[in-house]
């Protein structure tokens, strides 16, 4: 989980080439398990930009998915402020249009890695509220809410939506990241044994990442938990 930088308040059938793609995705989340939420911005482009493709066909649509590729090629090159802006111009001038959804999830992002976690969450919240399927967006902002609600002090709330959110998922990869996610805040908030038996059973789980089975060793490890 990413660490608060500032203002913390009281807180074979035919292979289908977007199965391919998500296969892709897998693995760089694994090959990158200690930064996934920072390279959320580039891996789930693919992913939107397949979901706009199969959901959408108006001039007026193409221009929105064309307007957030432009947005994230500024994130992606460090320039927040500038893809800020235009995510904020989105929401503006095309809201309501099939898809704009995604913006808040970034702008939520923007805000989390800048410190601004009171805008942070109202962003994210509106994504997750908007019923978009991407898993993996879904996935990002809970985990950032969690962290929000956890510093704010809401220790139970911050544990009550990766739940949910577990329930909701469809995919056994980031069920076992949500499940990591809420072993440690379990840990952090003083419940150690509930805690280290989620961690001792998912590490034993057969379906288990190897980049998780690690982090769960090098939390043990690191913590003497």
């Amino acid at each position: 989980m990413l660490k608060p930088k500032k203002e913390i308040f009281k807180k074979e059938i035919k292979r289908d080439p977007f199965l391919e793609t998500v296969d892709r995705i897998e693995a760089n989340i694994e090959k990158n398990s200690s930064h996934y939420l920072k390279v959320f911005g580039g891996i789930v482009l693919f992913v939107i930009i397949i979901s706009f493709l199969n959901n959408s066909r108006s001039l007026n649509k193409q221009m929105v998915l064309s307007s957030i590729g432009t947005a994230l090629i500024s994130l992606d090159k460090g320039d927040s402020e500038n893809a800020k802006f235009q995510f904020e111009t989105l929401l503006t001038e095309h809201s309501g249009t099939s898809g704009i959804e995604v913006v808040y999830y970034y702008l939520g992002k923007i805000e989390y890695d800048q410190g601004n976690y009171t805008s942070s969450k109202e962003y994210l919240e509106q994504f997750i509220n908007s019923g978009h399927s991407v898993d993996l967006l879904n996935f990002g902002s809970v985990v950032m809410i969690s962290d929000i609600l956890f510093m704010s002090g809401n220790y139970l709330e911050a544990i009550d939506i990766i739940d949910e959110s577990i329930k909701k998922s469809s995919w056994n990869f980031l069920q076992k990241r949500l499940q990591y996610e809420k072993a440690i805040l379990l840990i952090k908030s003083g419940k150690n044994s509930l805690g280290i038996d989620l961690l001792n059973e998912i590490n034993q789980a057969p379906d288990i990442s190897a980049s998780l089975k690690s982090n769960i060793e090098t939390f043990i490890g690191k913590f003497g938990v």
